[in-house]
């Protein structure tokens, strides 16, 4: 292959282009309906006239729909959550301090701060210690995967199991720097976490420790413990909507239903990857999806074969930002599909660019993305017969119109494909996207310099 010029730079062995389409085109010819990004909130009680404060969330099996629980035992059904019954024209002896959903997802058990339960739907009553003398006021419950048990905690840490429930240990004889807030079980129901105000950590039977944030100022208090419904690993939320993830559980970022304030009760996983919710005490509900996943190690691309050389460019492409205070690019699945996939065809179909604008009017990306963009690259023959990452990022540095994409403030996400070819050629797309409701900064027009690229070392993965 022979030395093309580009942007002024000589490049011995690369090909390079760009896309950037303009901010008011996309906006008005491939706009979609108000809302349309929100497809994973079902509602809240926030605008309801509520008689007591929301103290909880539940999902349905399906993460189709969630209930709210109040303390007054009053339950607001959303989705396809159905309502079973509710304590809410009962007298209680003590208010309502949590909610646990039966295996089905047709049934919900409701735990009073006495221990005392109330069984709805296909959920069975399998005791309680609504009659007993307790040291600590319960806190929370959950339900063993059969649905046929159930534990209580109490503030202490002691822990009270009825049914098949399983007792692995306890820190009610413990002295806590602060006291329990929530409790989770594993997958297998053989163990469970607890979970203190501080965000100490007390893991029970086969439940696995991964972390914990004792020791953190966290402004305010944990109130709630979630497993991963995907793998290993669990989130604490905070009284102020503050996020924690240990383990391999994702961090989401904020979709479309607004930031979340007011005082956090409680939180909810939803199947899948589907992501989560946070409600607050006045029926206000959050909704953290997969499309706005926040930058973290745990969703960096996988360095397995030419996804290396995707990761080592996503690691590069940052480090330019944050060497010009910009905000990282989230890394996008969506996004890092639709290259890889580009990548792959570029061989067979030519050197070329995709219909970006036939891909943000598709069903997978009309109402996510207010805008997208496109780097492409092919390197090979003479460059050390092959093509090392760091050649289409230095490239890309010193190419204006690649640098636009690289540097601009208002696009949020990233996905990057690579491919290496039969002849150990290198192809790589980058498909660059600002998500329909991220609050980025606003669109820059004018293309920042290239010096000082910030990562121009010449190792890195190739081929």
């Amino acid at each position: 292959m022979g030395g093309t010029r580009v942007g002024g730079v000589r490049r011995t062995t690369g090909r390079l282009f760009t896309l950037v389409l303009v901010v008011a085109f996309l906006a008005l010819a491939f706009s979609a309906p108000a809302g349309a990004a929100d497809v994973r909130y079902f509602g809240s009680a926030g605008d309801a006239h509520l008689n007591q404060p929301i103290v909880g969330i539940a999902a349905t099996p399906s993460g189709n729909g969630y209930w709210l629980v109040a303390s007054d035992g009053g339950i607001f059904a959303f989705g396809n959550a159905t309502f079973h019954g509710s304590t809410g024209a009962m007298a209680l002896n003590s208010p309502i301090v949590g909610i646990a959903t039966s295996p089905s997802g047709n049934g919900y058990w409701l735990v009073a701060r006495d221990g005392g339960i109330f069984a709805f739907g296909d959920a069975t009553f399998h005791g309680s210690t609504g009659g007993l003398a307790l040291n600590s006021p319960i806190v929370g419950m959950t339900s063993t995967p059969s649905g046929n048990g159930y534990w209580l905690v109490a503030r202490d840490g002691g822990i009270f199991a009825f049914g098949d429930a399983t007792f692995h240990g306890s820190t009610g004889g413990l002295a806590l720097n602060s006291p329990i807030a929530a409790m989770a079980r594993s997958h297998s129901g053989n163990g469970y976490l607890l979970v203190a105000a501080d965000g100490g950590i007390f893991a029970f039977g086969d439940a696995t420790f991964a972390g914990s944030a004792a020791g953190l100022s966290l402004g305010a208090s944990v109130v709630g413990i979630t497993m991963n419904p995907m793998g290993p690993g669990y989130w604490l939320v905070t009284a102020a909507g503050g996020v924690f993830a240990y383990g391999g559980a994702p961090l989401y970022s904020q979709s479309g239903t607004g930031a979340p304030q007011g005082w956090m009760t409680g939180m909810a996983a939803a199947s899948g990857e589907a992501g989560y919710w946070l409600a607050n005490a006045g029926g206000g509900v959050f909704t953290f999806a997969p499309e706005h996943r926040a930058y973290a190690d745990s969703l960096r691309p996988k360095a397995d074969g030419a996804s290396s050389i995707a990761a080592d460019l996503f690691d590069r492409i940052n480090a330019e930002r944050a060497a010009r205070g910009l905000d990282p690019l989230a890394w996008d699945v969506r996004l890092a599909n639709q290259a890889a996939g580009w990548s792959a065809r570029m061989p067979a179909v030519g050197f070329r660019h995709q219909d970006l604008a036939g891909i943000l009017n598709s069903a997978d990306y009309a109402g996510r993305y207010s805008h997208l963009g496109e780097n492409i690259y092919h390197g090979g023959g003479t460059f050390a017969g092959a093509g090392p990452a760091h050649a289409g990022s230095v490239g890309f540095m010193n190419s204006s119109g690649h640098r636009a994409n690289i540097l601009q403030p208002g696009l949020t996400t990233i996905g990057i494909g690579a491919y290496c070819g039969p002849d150990g050629s290198l192809w790589v797309t980058e498909d660059f996207g600002t998500w329909n409701d991220w609050a980025a900064p606003v669109w820059n027009g004018a293309t920042p310099g290239a010096p000082p690229i910030a990562r121009p070392d010449l190792a890195g993965p190739h081929c």
